[in-house]
């Protein structure tokens, strides 16, 4: 009689502390973050950028103190749609600082996640993400007519790319490991500077932007080579009297540009449309037995897209006599489309790496429930096999913190202007071609050799 209830004293406190453990961990996954970043995403969809930033006050551990990272990144985006460049330039100077000080993080933080899941580490971003970083930080300081330190942000994408692709062998390269909007930007803000060896930089900076969109974005995402870059690169390689003018109006044959001196003329103003919320990452999930009964999950983060109508957009410039100039967006940036390509090219590792936590799991369980066995017996050890395949199934969780906020795409467009006042307004455009509606950008002067962005953030 006492050794069976010894036993069922044995097996209790063994199920409950497997159960207090698989609901520890379950909540620490959960939390509030997913619910906390879907309100912040409601409000930045509506464009109200300072409800949104209200909602995130002043506290780093909002989201949790695995989530910093994520916290500022959203912070920072948010100041930036809210013109509140400055601002957002320290906030994301932090987020810098929070990604180098989680990728150089202790072994032990990662093997905690072998025990539990991922979301018992802190949270160290995307590949991508890292880089759109200096995006949003070269705009921020473009958006304050800031050009030197604007070049700064530009030229470290090559270092954080370096770090990126760095961390892979040749046979397990991600589908994100150049990025073509980075390099345009760069020769955009390269010309703006406007000396001779920038103009050169400029040049470089076009090429590399062409050949990565021609093949890269091309072949992964399905996309193209923006208007504005062709008309960039024709501008700068005549000006610069290299052969490649030759090659490239042969290439471009239907493009229209001006010289440098004629742009000189006249003042560039862009658009750059942040379009739609980039997708967000949902579970997939296999229950895979194991050999004695014992039952193991593997899960695996995949992107589920978030549908807007707008399929595309136009900028458009009305002057004092009605004159109106219109120009297209080409999509700079396809967000979503990196986001999923890059992920989906690690599907195999996150199913390794869940597989061989697993099957760690398995191995311990196994030894444990062979010592049940000759302390309790058969029954207890059933007991536990039972409870254990509960705690595997609910305790591996696929990661699905993302910076969750970003646009599904950046477009861009560039008109050029005679000196004066126009009054400037977007139009978006759904699949069929129905006009959505329009954005008033407000009645602005412009001068001869100005060059003028508008931020333009349409998430519906």
């Amino acid at each position: 009689m006492q050794g069976s209830f010894l036993k069922e004293k044995g097996v209790f406190r063994i199920t409950q502390t497997i159960l207090v453990l698989s609901f520890g961990f379950l909540l620490a996954g959960c939390a509030a973050l997913p619910k906390l970043q879907a309100l912040v995403d409601s409000m930045a969809n509506a464009n109200d950028y300072d409800a949104a930033i209200k909602t995130l006050k002043e506290d780093a551990n909002l989201y949790g103190k695995n989530n910093q990272l994520l916290y500022l990144l959203d912070k920072a985006y948010l100041e930036h749609l809210n013109r509140d460049y400055e601002k957002s330039i320290e906030t994301f100077d932090k987020a810098k600082l929070k990604f180098d000080e989680l990728y150089t993080k202790s072994l032990s933080k990662i093997a905690v996640t072998w025990l539990a899941n991922d979301y018992s580490a802190p949270y160290a971003g995307e590949d991508f993400e890292q880089v759109f970083i200096n995006i949003f930080q070269a705009l921020n300081y473009f958006m304050l007519g800031n050009l030197e330190d604007a070049l700064v942000e530009a030229r470290d994408v090559d270092s954080k790319l370096n770090a990126i692709n760095s961390q892979y062998d040749d046979t397990k390269k991600n589908v994100y490991k150049e990025d073509a909007f980075a390099r345009l930007l760069t020769g955009i803000i390269y010309e703006a500077v406007g000396k001779k060896e920038d103009l050169n930089n400029a040049f470089i900076a076009y090429i590399k932007a062409e050949i990565i969109y021609e093949c890269d974005y091309k072949d992964n995402y399905g996309g193209s080579t923006p208007a504005v870059l062709k008309e960039n690169l024709l501008t700068v390689s005549r000006f610069m009297g290299l052969s490649d003018f030759s090659k490239y109006r042969e290439k471009y044959p239907e493009i229209k540009f001006i010289s440098l001196e004629e742009k000189k003329q006249k003042a560039e103003v862009y658009l750059i449309q942040y379009n739609g919320l980039c997708p967000v990452k949902v579970e997939e999930a296999l229950a895979v037995p194991m050999p004695d009964g014992y039952v193991v999950k593997v899960a695996f983060p995949a992107y589920r897209r978030r549908e807007y109508g707008i399929a595309s957009s136009r900028f458009l410039a009305k002057n004092a006599r009605g004159e109106v100039d219109i120009c297209e967006t080409s999509v700079g940036q396809p967000v979503g489309e990196i986001a999923i390509g890059d992920l989906a090219r690690k599907k195999l590792r996150f199913i390794a790496k869940t597989t061989a936590k697993a099957a760690a799991r398995y191995a311990i369980e196994k030894k444990q429930e062979e010592s049940i066995v000759k302390k309790f017996g058969n029954v207890p050890a059933g007991w536990f096999r039972f409870v254990s395949s509960l705690y595997n199934t609910m305790v591996e969780q696929a990661d699905l913190r993302s910076w969750r906020i970003l646009p599904d795409e950046i477009r861009i467009c560039r008109i050029l202007l005679l000196p004066g006042e126009y009054e400037f307004r977007a139009e978006n455009f759904s699949t069929h071609g129905s006009n959505l509606g329009e954005y008033t950008l407000g009645k602005y002067a412009v001068a001869a050799g100005q060059k003028k962005v508008f931020v333009l953030h349409t998430a519906r």
